[in-house]
């Protein structure tokens, strides 16, 4: 399985580049003001983006009344809050990370988690380290999974340990 699985990462990878980034971050971040999505959640963790992944950085701004937290990846991934305006520093896997103190992860609300690929049974692909499968794992708030279309609803069965999506946007 795992060799299925990198297969189709690398395929997803690949796919991406046949997509209009910015217009579907753009469209990812009207589809969650339009469907108030994360209405009734006030600490929202997000992912700062990288390479060619969906740019959701702009609905920090849309919801100045919530709490938003990036991660910070050493070993283990962890979050930190942010608000729009606070320092990144340069962290691993060429993101950006916030400067701060570790938030406890049940005190996050919901999550909007990037994807490389996500499986019809909603099973997250994500770059193969494991830190989000590790770090939500028994994790009992909303996990939302940020994907381009042509890589979601593969045909592919993953790992029990793999992240299990309670929703997926992708902006078309």
């Amino acid at each position: 399985m795992a060799e299925n699985k990198k297969a189709f990462r690398a395929l997803c990878l690949n796919n991406r580049n046949l997509n209009n980034k910015d217009l579907i971050s753009f469209n990812v971040i009207k589809e969650i003001v339009d469907k108030k999505i994360i209405d009734n959640y006030s600490n929202i963790g997000i992912y700062y983006p990288i390479g060619n992944e969906i740019d959701i950085m702009d609905i920090v701004s849309k919801y100045p009344d919530k709490n938003f937290y990036l991660p910070v990846t050493k070993d283990v991934i962890y979050f930190v809050k942010y608000q729009n305006g606070d320092k990144l520093i340069d962290g691993k896997f060429h993101t950006k990370e916030p400067i701060g103190k570790m938030v406890k992860r049940d005190d996050i609300d919901c999550f909007l988690i990037p994807c490389v690929g996500i499986s019809k049974d909603l099973k997250r692909i994500g770059y193969g380290k494991g830190y989000y499968d590790r770090y939500l794992d028994n994790y009992f708030g909303l996990k939302i999974g940020i994907c381009y279309k042509n890589c979601t609803n593969l045909d592919i069965n993953l790992d029990d340990y793999d992240l299990k999506l309670d929703y997926v946007i992708t902006g078309e």
